[in-house]
């Protein structure tokens, strides 16, 4: 009789796997003026991606410990509706738990420099104004930095949500589905 209700211990765990929340992390930065920035992805605090990206016209240059890729960006792609369609699905079901911004700005000119950063500020409290009003517990920062003898563009972000591994699964297998419809139709 014992043996037979540990058999039922197997699927409970599955269950519990698949409801367990998954912390996703992402760091991004990039510097405007040397047109690079990296970008690294972490699961629950483990480093799971790290890239080196630039722009060149329609190109994304990816670089990583092993390899250098470049990637051609086509916005008409069947692969770019699934991924579309899956981000609205995941925005949907993500709870965001915080999302940093950093920037450091300058442009030799401190008039120009503080003008430039007051606006950057004010927009970015509209932007978190808007994210606070959907996702009431994030916690939301701007750290700016204004450098006002050297020219700067840099921008960072940090950003944190969590995720069920069924709500990924059920999100892309829903995406799939209604990219397909799309395509139909």
């Amino acid at each position: 009789m014992c043996m037979d209700s540990l058999y039922f211990l197997i699927p409970t765990v599955f269950i519990l796997l698949l409801m367990l929340p998954i912390f996703l992390e992402v760091k991004v930065s990039y510097n405007f003026l040397k047109n690079s920035g990296v970008i690294c992805v972490y699961f629950s605090k483990i480093k799971f991606k790290y890239y080196i990206f630039e722009f060149h016209n329609n190109n994304i240059r990816l670089k990583d410990q092993r390899e250098v890729s470049e990637k051609q960006i086509d916005f008409s792609s069947p692969e770019l509706a699934v991924i579309e369609e899956f981000s609205k699905q995941i925005k949907q079901k993500a709870r965001l738990k915080y999302l940093f911004v950093y920037y450091n700005v300058g442009l030799c000119d401190a008039f120009l420099t503080s003008i430039l950063c007051g606006c950057l500020n004010v927009a970015l409290l509209i932007f978190f104004t808007s994210i606070k009003n959907s996702r009431p517990t994030a916690s939301l920062c701007v750290y700016d930095n204004a450098s006002y003898n050297n020219v700067v563009a840099e921008v960072a972000g940090d950003i944190c949500v969590s995720l069920s591994l069924f709500d990924v699964v059920y999100s892309f297998l829903n995406s799939l589905i209604l990219s397909k419809r799309k395509r139909k139709l």
